[in-house]
């Protein structure tokens, strides 16, 4: 081994794996010790694959959170590139377990810490893709680690994923899909496009882990863990430890669940639940642990007196009985819609209020809309029959045809609790119906369903879904993947879809709306980023991932949509990554970036923007003026002026704009003063 490596002087090797070896060192410069991980040459040799790694370590360097591994710096030195980060003494969370259940403070502590990493990394649109107790690090004070973002991906395009600390128990394989299976999410298992709800999936896996002493998957192969991850329901881990209460065993399910829209949609909704219970049984205070008014727990294991011997312990020395709580809120699924104004259970039983708005017409033909308003006023009329429904009459719902339909707005204007909503697209003698039942009082979709049948059976149309109406408002029917009419063959369906989800309250729409970027149409492409612009700060994540993974796979058509969005939801923590684009080779990614940069008012990007106002394409000056422009930086005169002599008018006017718009900025300054 080399001594020496930049400023860094290597101590002892602690670890060999897939991307090379893990080093003990110490920084000369700043007086610490910390990690190298030394990369394996051909994990860097394809220039695509470097581009890749780098720009996604870049982004999770710049990640700052307490319970995140730090890195310091991503550096090359004689062609070796190397990683060198914090330094944390401990054990990782699998030691800790040690296959015996954690008491349940600890999990608590551990879960929220390492949940609340999760989240703070997804807000950044960086998705792990390997979470496992062996990534996870606990010094001997309790505070929690997570380590490795912004390495599984590249590990995986080589083949060479880290083995685990104990093979015969992770079973990790060399060439197998990205993750470790026992933790994998079943579409990473299948080879599938992951998101960040791929980290809920495993994160729920560590949970469990922490609270049995097992892994939920488990098989003498890897084959036969990822066909259990695939295939096999799992045991709930109330079955496997008794002394779990019901509601953790709930939130672990809920995480766990084999399709990704069935699972808690985001961190942020997980880790509310687990610090609710974590309150309810006296475990802390509410909020993640930070050591100072949330202490951390030292990791220990479960007593043979369990929870609820704590609980009843801590009741008795800590409040009066009448303060005591009586029972937990039961913890609901993304597939339980709730209510935003707290109803109670007990209101699900009442009479139901329900409006059949007109259908909408997507075939373009004036001579098939008479089955707008009929398709509505039969199912109002079969609908009215029913004792457990009160159905708004056609007459008050009549003024929604032809409009895009905002639930909340009907619910503010009619009182009713779900509309049936729905478009239809006659073709010859055939006619294909798509109706969604909405809750309006969170946007939930309880149902839907695509009918295709001979435009004479009306009727039998009218009888189907009115039988899917109460089979949806009665929890009989399975809810809506939002997703699955958004793969409908038919362009118009899809973009009907696209625009009944912008109004959705439903916490999958976002994840529907990112994914929907991605659709061959641009009017759909146009339409999906319109929808994800209007939910903020909270796609801004998903945006960015969306952004990376289009990079990667060469969809330029798709990142260019992705830049665009991330510039008009106006998130200015994304500007690297903007800045970055401006080299892409695909022109109108660069232009995207640029324009979306203008739009944040960058200044940091102006050198850049300034070196593209030369490139030979007209477009690229075209995009650089126009964000120069919106900047207004000063620094940007002479080179804006040197393109009132451009070849292109339309550069030439764009000069002239930013250059007023600069003459403006000076001239409000020099008033100021």
């Amino acid at each position: 081994m080399n001594k020496k490596l930049s400023h860094y002087e290597l101590l002892e090797e602690i670890g060999l794996g897939g991307m090379g070896r893990v080093c003990k060192a110490y920084d000369t410069m700043l007086d610490r010790t910390v990690v190298l991980k030394l990369l394996a040459p051909d994990l860097m040799s394809e220039e695509e694959s470097r581009k890749r790694f780098l720009r996604e370590a870049r982004l999770a360097s710049a990640l700052d959170h307490p319970n995140i591994c730090t890195i310091y710096e991503i550096a090359e030195v004689d062609n070796q590139y190397f990683i060198a980060m914090q330094y944390i003494p401990g054990k990782t969370l699998k030691k800790v377990i040690g296959s015996k259940p954690l008491s349940l403070d600890s999990v608590f502590s551990i879960a929220l810490q390492v949940g609340d990493a999760l989240a703070a990394a997804h807000a950044k649109g960086i998705v792990h893709r390997d979470i496992k107790s062996s990534n996870i690090i606990i010094n001997p004070g309790g505070k929690a680690k997570v380590l490795d973002f912004g390495l599984a991906k590249l590990l995986s395009e080589k083949g060479r994923l880290e083995p685990a600390e104990a093979q015969a128990d992770e079973l990790t394989r060399l060439g197998t899909p990205m993750g470790t299976p026992s933790y994998m999410s079943p579409e990473l298992a299948n080879g599938e496009r992951a998101d960040h709800r791929s980290d809920i999936f495993s994160f729920g896996v560590v949970v469990y882990e922490m609270a049995t002493g097992k892994l939920p998957f488990r098989g003498q192969t890897s084959v036969d863990v990822m066909h259990a991850v695939l295939h096999e329901a799992h045991k709930p881990a109330i079955e496997i430890n008794d002394k779990l209460v019901p509601d953790m065993s709930a939130i672990i399910d809920n995480a766990i669940a084999k399709k990704p829209a069935d699972r808690y949609q985001s961190m942020q909704p997980m880790l509310e639940d687990l610090q609710r219970l974590s309150v309810a049984l006296r475990f802390g205070a509410q909020g993640v642990p930070d050591g100072l008014t949330t202490p951390f727990v030292v990791p220990k294991r479960q007593s043979s007196r369990g929870v609820f011997g704590q609980l009843i312990r801590g009741l008795l020395s800590r409040a009066p009985a009448s303060e005591a709580p009586t029972a937990l809120q039961p913890v609901q699924s993304p597939r339980e819609a709730t209510s935003r104004d707290g109803a109670s259970p007990a209101a699900a039983t009442t009479r139901k209020t329900l409006a059949v708005l007109p259908f909408r017409n997507l075939s373009g033909d004036a001579a098939s809309d008479f089955y707008a308003l009929s398709l509505a006023d039969g199912l109002t009329t079969e609908l009215a029959a029913i004792g457990s429904l009160a159905v708004t009459p056609s007459s008050a719902v009549s003024k929604y045809r032809d409009q895009a339909i905002d639930p909340a707005r009907v619910r503010s204007a009619l009182g009713v609790d779900v509309v049936l909503m729905g478009n239809f697209l006659k073709f010859g003698d055939r006619i294909r119906v798509t109706a969604q039942l909405i809750d309006t009082n969170n946007g939930a979709i309880l149902w839907s369903e695509k009918i295709d049948a001979d435009s004479i059976d009306v009727l039998a149309i009218q009888d189907r879904i009115s039988q899917r109406v109460i089979a949806g408002l009665s929890g009989g029917q399975a809810p809506l993947d939002p997703t699955h009419l958004l793969k409908d063959e038919n362009e118009a369906v899809r973009l009907d879809a696209v625009r009944t989800l912008e109004f959705s309250h439903d916490p999958r729409a976002l994840a529907a709306l990112v994914e929907a970027v991605r659709d061959p149409s641009l009017k759909v492409k146009a339409e999906a980023v319109d929808g994800v612009v209007k939910l903020g700060a909270q796609a801004t994540g998903p945006v960015i991932r969306l952004l990376n993974d289009a990079i990667d796979e060469a969809d330029n058509l798709t990142a260019r949509y992705a830049a665009k969005a991330l510039g008009l939801i106006g998130d200015r923590s994304i500007s690297s990554v903007l800045v970055e684009l401006l080299t892409s080779e695909d022109k109108f990614v660069a232009c995207e970036s640029a324009l979306a940069l203008g739009r944040l008012g960058e200044v940091r990007a102006v050198p850049d923007l300034i070196g593209m106002l030369d490139q030979g394409n007209g477009n690229i000056r075209f995009a650089a003026a126009e964000a120069l422009g919106q900047i207004s930086d000063p620094i940007a005169r002479q080179a804006l002026e040197r393109r009132l002599n451009d070849d292109d008018e339309g550069v030439r006017a764009k000069a002239r704009w930013a250059l007023s718009k600069l003459k403006k900025v000076a001239s409000r300054t020099a008033m100021a003063k």
